[in-house]
């Protein structure tokens, strides 16, 4: 996906127009120059809209004929979602190299020109061009197909995520208020028998008046084998002595029914966006290889996915490790080594993903439980436990990369083999 820096400046050439965008929401502006920094033409501002865009392209063509082009390149900053309608729209005419620049790097370099902290549209434009002449850029990892629906599933299955954990706590909340004791029967109110005895009789007030026996009668056959009839007994105690609110019911009613169908329906909506994934994953070799590694489930296999693309488009691990933000860091200066740090700049969700995964693996998976307890008990440069799974983090996406470009299934005893410990570590007694 990244390229290296010499490798970026050779697709820079006398035939190159570079052009710099500055991306708004109603409207962008362009700049143009060649690689020695001259400018061509006038800025040209335009709507973000089809005909906007074709101003655009008919600009750009004006100037490479006027200019002897042939080739152009189109630098922008990846900020919000604004960029990336006229990035697909550029990419799919297949006439332009599309590339992003650092919106850090934009900010750092504003005073050079002119020494002066104004930003402006013209300014930002003409600083993003100049960034892709130095070759400071990256290629956008923008998916496709089963990869972009993936990415798709994945964030709305985030929001959908955040809605129910928003739901279940306002569940938790009237439950505080009008029946605290239910904990006196069950650990935790999500249990499918008390949803339904809850959405049954509602209050306190109301399972008091009930029998056990009733209750347990009420409940399905596969329920009651699970629940058992002196668990409902200890409900109906604990309602005959609850100090839940006993006013405005009519009202408290239909919260509860309402906040019960939010819950159920958000609970089905994300299981038919798991069974969509499943049914994507499918057709996808690396989702298919991923899972071979214990510890790894088809959910986390089409999150990765959905954060990288394409894996066989990277050419090696490091660039895996960039994406995910994970790359290594150091503070140094004369005798004074700093502390190493990862640079954080990349996918916050591939690390979550990342990290949430090894944390499963370390008690599930022989290998990485055996290199977390290495990295932590080690003589020389012990890590804390934090650091152990960010290492094991970087290890999972090497042997990812690895398994899915050499087309091979992942071998736990070689990958075992293959890490070679101190000898203070294989024979702790010597």
């Amino acid at each position: 996906m990244n390229y290296k820096q010499n490798e970026r400046l050779n697709q820079l050439t006398d035939q190159t127009l570079i052009v710099g965008i500055d991306i708004a929401k109603e409207f962008h502006v362009a700049r143009a120059q060649d690689i020695r920094g001259i400018e061509f033409g006038k800025s040209i501002k335009f709507n973000n809209s089809l005909l906007g865009y074709l101003e655009f392209e008919s600009w750009i063509r004006e100037i490479k004929l006027a200019e002897n082009k042939d080739r152009v390149i189109v630098g922008m900053e990846p900020t919000g979602h604004y960029w990336l309608n006229i990035a697909r729209y550029l990419k799919d005419t297949e006439e332009y190299i599309i590339v992003t620049v650092n919106p850090m790097h934009v900010k750092k370099i504003k005073e050079l020109d002119d020494n002066n902290q104004t930003k402006t549209d013209k300014k930002d434009a003409k600083i993003i061009a100049q960034l892709v002449k130095d070759a400071r850029y990256s290629t956008p990892n923008l998916l496709e197909g089963e990869y972009e629906e993936l990415r798709n599933a994945k964030n709305l299955r985030q929001v959908m995520v955040k809605d129910l954990n928003r739901t279940k706590n306002q569940i938790h909340n009237w439950l505080d208020r009008y029946f605290p004791e239910y904990k006196e029967a069950y650990v935790g109110w999500e249990s499918k028998s008390f949803i339904k005895i809850i959405k049954k009789y509602i209050f306190p007030s109301e399972i008091e008046k009930v029998s056990p026996n009733e209750i347990y009668e009420m409940l399905p056959p596969k329920m009651r084998r699970g629940v058992g009839l002196k668990k409902i007994e200890r409900l109906v105690a604990a309602s005959k002595n609850s100090i839940g609110i006993r006013e405005g019911l009519s009202f408290a009613k239909m919260e509860l029914n309402y906040l019960l169908e939010k819950y159920e329906g958000f609970l089905q909506q994300i299981e038919e966006i798991d069974n969509h994934v499943t049914e994507l994953c499918s057709s996808l070799d690396e989702t298919e290889k991923m899972v071979q590694i214990k510890g790894i489930g088809i959910v986390t296999a089409s999150g990765i996915v959905a954060e990288l693309g394409d894996i066989k488009k990277y050419k090696n691990s490091k660039q895996l490790i960039k994406m995910a933000g994970l790359s290594l860091i150091e503070n140094s200066s004369g005798k004074m080594k700093g502390k190493t740090t990862i640079s954080r700049r990349g996918r916050k969700d591939l690390r979550r993903v990342l990290y949430q995964a090894i944390l499963g693996m370390i008690r599930t998976n022989r290998a990485f439980k055996e290199m977390y307890n290495y990295y932590t008990t080690r003589s020389k440069n012990q890590l804390t436990g934090k650091q152990a799974i960010i290492a094991l983090c970087r290890k999972l996406l090497r042997i990812i990369h690895t398994i899915i470009l050499k087309d091979t299934d992942y071998d736990e005893d070689k990958m075992m083999s293959a890490i070679r410990y101190p000898e203070e570590f294989l024979n702790p007694a010597a």
